[in-house]
């Protein structure tokens, strides 16, 4: 178990160990600034000399894993449950505004004044919501965080088997000539039966 420590300005030290921190506490060169993680300040002006610290994120719909790792030792890590309700809710509130405009009759369909939905690069409500929360709960983790790894998990399958594949040959199945091969073979021997026979 770690206590983490930020300094005098608020930037985050390396952690230490329970005993130095009820030291500091006893002796009041620091002070409690949070409880979950536990997390102390110091009340003194020192030196901001850090080791490097790595946050690694391993990115998923539902949950969101995260791991700060330094000199081999694990200082933090836990799990990000997402929120899955955002599409339901917009359902919702898209039924609510045809509804409102149904029994308001006179009032004119505003399609111009959705920006959000016209922009290039848009991305849905939903996986916004959830980069926006890893982003947050990033920055406040209480270490000095020197670099961030995150995993890419999209894989091109059809490149594993083959690394040389372009443009239209995705489309071509690996497996065409197999199929084709096991569908001649049947025909033949069902022939050959009904011959037989």
């Amino acid at each position: 178990m770690l206590v983490y420590v930020i300094n005098k300005n608020g930037n985050p030290l390396m952690p230490c160990k329970p005993a130095k921190a009820r030291k500091l506490l006893r002796e009041g060169k620091a002070k409690i600034v949070n409880r979950c993680p536990f997390t102390i300040q110091l009340q003194w002006d020192c030196e901001e000399n850090v080791q490097a610290v790595t946050l690694g994120i391993d990115k998923g719909s539902h949950q969101t894993g995260l791991c700060n790792v330094g000199n081999g030792k694990i200082f933090f890590s836990g799990i990000i449950n997402h929120r899955t309700d955002i599409k339901d809710k917009m359902t919702a509130r898209r039924g609510n505004r045809c509804q409102r405009r149904s029994r308001k009759w006179y009032r004119p369909k505003r399609f111009l004044n959705r920006a959000a939905s016209k922009r290039s690069g848009r991305l849905p409500p939903s996986i916004f919501a959830n980069a926006n929360e890893v982003i947050r709960v990033v920055g406040k983790i209480p270490l000095p965080i020197s670099r961030i790894v995150i995993e890419d998990v999209q894989v091109d399958i059809a490149r594993l088997n083959n690394p040389d594949l372009t443009g239209i040959e995705y489309q071509q199945s690996n497996r065409l000539n197999e199929n084709l091969r096991i569908a001649f073979e049947a025909k033949v021997c069902g022939a050959n039966f009904c011959l037989e026979s």
